[in-house]
């Protein structure tokens, strides 16, 4: 190989090298760089040289899309020129605004390549109707943003949900499509079945996910009974806030309330308070008056003279013994001696029916000698 070869060698590269070898004579066909397309950028791999049949596809620029149905890439032919290609990228909005409302129509949904002043059209999503008075397309702008989409599908109302006996339904959020509503029964009642419902799409329109509960009256437990007592009135059934009253058996008291009603405590029925007793009437009696025996009194009694206050022989003394048949009660100051006319001061003393006179019954014991 001679020294010109060795030195274009290393300026032509492996692939210019394995080019002259298979072309020695240089009739092999070599395209050059490919050719510029607007808003495009070749990949060239870091390829150099460029022989025939070589393929270099492009890519469009940031911000570009590639239009639908043009070539993206060229190929080196016979003649050592790059076959043809057309402006193949633009400007393109991103993909349509999605909708909670309303869904793209099919037609539009494999397209990726929408450019300025492109239309799409949108159609109701299950649970709306279509409100004709408003526009439901978008349209690309040159700003490359969709229009602002108005609410052109509305929400599907659902029928009304109807009454619960003895119960009520809150609709506070309203009875439209996705709307939730509530039940509860009455002081008194518990409630059976579902606790809510919900708006959802059936087929072609919406209705309520559950039916209406069942709202049943809570009855309290058989009363307690009472000894020595009855139930007024007994019934079979007692329901919130209907009462039972308890009466007593002759010669018996109440003790407690006499009446007690049925009330509520989590969904379950109970008494408002313990049952009344029925206790015995006591005996009363008044305890009857103290009796004290007869007490008997022994006096002495002297025979005085009236000239003289000796007293007579010793032996001549008589001495009277009278029980007192009742028991003595008062004592009273007796007034002056009006045949005397003079006040002796004597002091009776009432013991049962016998009086005694004071003053004669100390002479005696003074004449006796007892008293000095």
């Amino acid at each position: 190989m001679s020294l010109k070869l060795q030195s274009i060698f290393p300026a032509l590269g492996l692939f210019g090298v394995l080019t002259l070898l298979w072309c020695p004579s240089g009739l092999c066909a070599d395209c050059g760089p490919p050719p510029a397309v607007p808003n495009a950028q070749p990949a060239l791999k870091g390829l150099t040289s460029f022989p025939e049949n070589t393929i270099i596809t492009y890519r469009c620029d940031e911000n570009f899309t590639k239009i639908p149905g043009k070539h993206d890439s060229v190929m080196c032919l016979q003649d050592s020129q790059w076959s043809d290609i057309e402006e193949f990228c633009n400007r393109s909005c991103g993909a349509p605004t999605r909708l909670k409302f309303a869904s793209l129509k099919q037609l539009y949904i494999p397209q990726s390549y929408f450019p300025v002043g492109t239309v799409v059209e949108y159609e109701c999503r299950p649970g709306y109707r279509r409100d004709p008075s408003l526009l439901a397309k978008l349209t690309c702008l040159q700003n490359l943003e969709w229009s602002t989409a108005a609410e052109f599908c509305k929400k599907k109302s659902c029928p009304n949900p109807g009454e619960i006996p003895n119960g009520q339904i809150d609709i506070s959020n309203g009875i439209l499509f996705g709307a939730a509503i509530s039940f509860s029964c009455n002081t008194g009642y518990k409630l059976f079945g579902p606790t809510s419902s919900l708006c959802l799409a059936s087929d072609s329109g919406v209705q309520w996910s559950d039916t209406l509960p069942e709202c049943r009256e809570i009855y309290c437990p058989a009363p307690p009974q009472i000894d020595n007592g009855i139930i007024q009135g007994e019934r079979e059934h007692y329901g919130y806030r209907q009462s039972i009253t308890y009466l007593c058996n002759r010669g018996f008291t109440m003790i407690g309330e006499h009446s007690i009603y049925c009330t509520v405590n989590d969904d379950e029925g109970e008494w408002s308070g313990p049952p009344p007793a029925c206790r015995a009437n006591s005996l009363v009696s008044k305890a009857p008056p103290t009796v004290q025996k007869p007490t008997t009194v022994n006096v002495r009694t002297t025979e005085v003279s009236p000239t003289s206050q000796k007293t007579t022989t010793p032996n001549a003394q008589a001495t009277r013994s009278t029980p007192a048949s009742r028991t003595t009660k008062h004592f009273h100051k007796t007034t002056p001696d009006k045949e005397s006319g003079t006040s002796s001061g004597t002091t009776h003393l009432l013991s049962g029916y016998t009086c005694f006179t004071l003053t004669g019954l100390l002479g005696t014991l003074v004449t006796m000698g007892w008293l000095t």
